[in-house]
């Protein structure tokens, strides 16, 4: 099963950061260093190991973007889908994320399961 606690890194254009994620019963909740707070829904295809997700970002004002580099003047809230193969958890292969504000690559490590 895919629930758990996860650790995770990113990289984009203009630099780095890392965060935690919980994912219980289709539900994701996390935040990053940086202070963004993402929210949002997965769904598990079992027969092809597949976790499609569906998260939105919100960032306060002045953090920057590992996408831009550039301090955003005013909150925002990007939304951010994607898919993940089950063997690229915990495995040294970022996954690529297309975000409205460009690219990222994330490492997905799983920390620990539910209790």
């Amino acid at each position: 099963m895919f629930e758990g606690f996860y650790r995770i890194t990113f990289t984009g254009h203009f630099g780095s950061g890392f965060g935690v994620l919980v994912f219980q019963a289709g539900v994701i909740a996390g935040a990053d260093v940086a202070g963004a707070v993402f929210d949002g829904t997965y769904t598990e295809k079992l027969a092809t190991y597949v976790v499609d997700f569906q998260v939105t970002m919100n960032a306060p004002a002045g953090i920057t973007p590992v996408q831009t580099g550039v301090p955003i003047a005013v909150p925002i809230s990007l939304p951010i889908n994607g898919s993940l193969l089950k063997n690229e958890i915990d495995s040294d292969v970022p996954t690529l994320l297309e975000t409205p504000l460009g690219p990222v690559n994330v490492l997905f490590k799983k920390i620990r399961d539910l209790p």
